[in-house]
């Protein structure tokens, strides 16, 4: 069973499915968008280069979504979610790509949700993302391991309302 005191090859060499991704790449087929003219996916994880030296490192540089797709004449920027919890890392992520967004009326930030692999996905704009880390009553909770350098993984369990 996958753990966080796992070593990061246990817990993700054998692992390779990611329900949130495939559900992702199934609703936008199911769209009728194409790949690579109407869709692209971007983001990339440690797992899915498990060999390659040093993308634990390289990744908490780059700035790059999951997914950019064209719907409805809207540019979508969008990060890909089979869980409500949302870390730290991934909001302030989340805000420089909106910064850089806010300017173009037709551009969208956000994360787009699936609850299971035959849920209707779920899209939490940036503001809604936002609104929900500054809320109060939302606590802030920390992983039990520590990131990189030492630091404790904060995150909180956003609603999907």
């Amino acid at each position: 069973m996958d753990k966080y005191d796992n070593t990061f090859e246990e817990r993700n060499k054998k692992n390779k499915y990611d329900m949130a991704d495939e559900a992702m790449q199934n609703y936008l087929k199911k769209e009728g968008l194409v790949e690579k003219k109407d869709w692209l996916k971007l983001g990339t994880e440690p797992k899915d280069t498990p060999d390659m030296k040093m993308m634990w490192l390289a990744l908490q540089i780059l700035l790059m979504p999951d997914y950019i797709f064209v719907m409805k004449g809207k540019l979508y920027i969008a990060e890909v979610k089979g869980t409500l919890k949302f870390k730290e890392s991934d909001f302030n992520k989340l805000t420089e790509m909106y910064n850089k967004a806010e300017k173009y009326d037709n551009v969208r930030v956000g994360v787009t949700y699936f609850a299971h692999p035959d849920a209707d996905p779920v899209w939490l704009s940036y503001t809604k993302i936002k609104t929900q880390w500054n809320y109060d009553k939302i606590p802030m909770q920390y992983y039990p391991e520590l990131d990189f350098e030492g630091n404790k993984k904060a995150y909180k369990v956003l609603l999907n309302n």
